[in-house]
């Protein structure tokens, strides 16, 4: 027995160094991100009927249906009759409502891998697994610690709705990735090629400009701070002059999307399959993308609908798509069995901590000046406000996936809740085991989850 209690000993003297070395939390985001790859790729042509041949076997999940398809055209191929954008010609961008520049990789793809799922999907794969690094090297611009940044990657690695959007061909994971690079060199104080970045970003899709918002908070919650007779340690200089910072964010920012956006259109010009309009300049392509967005209103029944403050309270998950095996039992089906379930909905054991979390992260930002705890907040309130202005003033409808830009700042403060002194190991480690389950729980390939 002593003999085993001294390797036992020895062996948690060697996991404690190994912990503490330098380079351990880079360790644990390689880790991270081989395990999210291999959890992206994993029969990454599902769904598809039997037999499997053939582009048209493959289903479209959710929003695929449009952006693939506008994709098929900008390289020259015609969706099938029935779908989305079969009348549209060929070499346009028929999906005006949205920047081209997402589409445009996954022509790409298409170019590289062929009309299937590795071609529509492969952009969205690398482009998660850009924003889980991108997260870690934000904590680490921020001022935050090694394991902290591994552990909001972790979370942001771990949950569904990301996990879902890394895997298949829509266009809010590209957006959410170069927000983040953004981030990265906003909180490194590069405001302009902070700019340039989200600039690129809003070619993905215009809802990444809501960053701005982000920013302007964070700005202001420094500024009232400073007035109250406190000051960010190490960090007087820069904050003292917010508004030039953000006057060079907002400036690189608008001359990078109009300079991306003319280059997108003079290459892939965007076609509106309603008015059979093309968009040649990006002043009346960005009308027309604003009008479209005020357009959608809520009106009769929700649907897969739902309003923001649903998003945080009690989630209304949609289903992407479901193939279930049916059990018959004299020509009745008495059990049926998802093999694949797509569900646009976000493991509860992070978005049920969302608010007490961004509570706790104001308290911090603001008594302790934690940069980490300000980013995360401001991120959380600046991308979340337009949509609740929008749903209340001017009735827009809006869908629970819209929260994909917003999570990035709840994995930072739900990680940060349970980091240092907030709250125990043993705490943290009960968590970490509910947002394995939550995320195992929730896989789309049931079979693979153990379902």
């Amino acid at each position: 027995m002593a003999e085993i209690g001294q390797r036992l000993t020895r062996m948690l003297d060697w996991v404690r160094r190994a912990i503490a070395h330098r380079h351990a939390p880079l360790v644990a985001l390689v880790v991270i991100l081989a395990c999210s790859l291999a959890a992206r790729v994993f029969d990454l042509e599902a769904p598809c009927s039997q037999p499997c041949r053939g582009a048209d076997a493959h289903t479209l999940v959710f929003d695929e249906s449009y952006y693939v398809n506008a994709a098929r055209v900008i390289v020259g191929i015609h969706p099938p009759a029935g779908s989305p954008y079969h009348e549209a010609p060929l070499g346009y961008d028929a999906n005006a409502e949205h920047p081209q520049l997402a589409k445009i990789v996954m022509a790409a793809g298409i170019e590289l891998f062929g009309d299937g799922p590795a071609g529509w999907r492969l952009g969205s794969v690398l482009f998660g697994l850009v924003a889980i690094a991108a997260l870690y090297a934000l904590v680490l611009a921020a001022g935050g610690g090694g394991w902290l940044a591994a552990g909001a990657a972790g979370v942001m690695a771990l949950d569904n709705l990301l996990l879902v959007h890394g895997r298949i061909g829509t266009l809010d994971i590209y957006a959410v990735a170069l927000m983040l690079l953004a981030a990265v060199f906003y909180m490194r104080r590069r405001p302009v090629f902070a700019g340039l970045v989200l600039g690129v970003a809003a070619c993905t899709k215009i809802v990444a400009l809501y960053l701005i918002a982000a920013f302007v908070l964070m700005e202001l919650g420094w500024t009232l701070r400073a007035r109250a007779g406190e000051r960010a340690e190490g960090a007087e200089a820069w904050w003292r002059k917010p508004v030039l910072g953000l006057a060079l964010l907002v400036g690189a920012t608008v001359v990078s999307l109009l300079t991306v956006l003319w280059l997108l259109d003079l290459t892939v010009p965007p076609w509106d399959p309603s008015t059979h309009r093309t968009f040649t300049d990006p002043f009346s392509q960005l009308a027309h993308m604003l009008s479209t967005g005020l357009g959608l209103k809520a009106a009769g029944a929700p649907g897969i609908s739902s309003p923001p403050l649903r998003w945080l309270l009690d989630q209304r998950p949609i289903d992407y798509a479901r193939v279930a095996v049916n059990t018959l039992v004299n020509g009745r089906i008495v059990a049926s069995h998802a093999v694949v379930d797509f569900r646009g909905e976000i493991n509860p054991f992070i978005i049920f901590l969302a608010l007490p979390a961004l509570g706790a992260a104001i308290v911090a930002a603001w008594r302790e000046a934690d940069r980490v705890a300000a980013i995360g907040a401001a991120w959380c309130v600046g991308t979340f406000l337009p949509f609740l202005v929008a749903s209340a003033l001017a009735n827009r409808v809006t869908y629970l996936f819209y929260m994909v830009i917003v999570m990035p700042g709840i994995y930072l403060v739900t990680a940060r809740l349970f980091s240092g002194r907030q709250l125990s190991r043993a705490a943290a480690l009960g968590w970490a085991i509910a947002l394995v389950y939550g995320f195992v729980h929730l896989y789309p390939l049931r079979t693979f989850s153990g379902h």
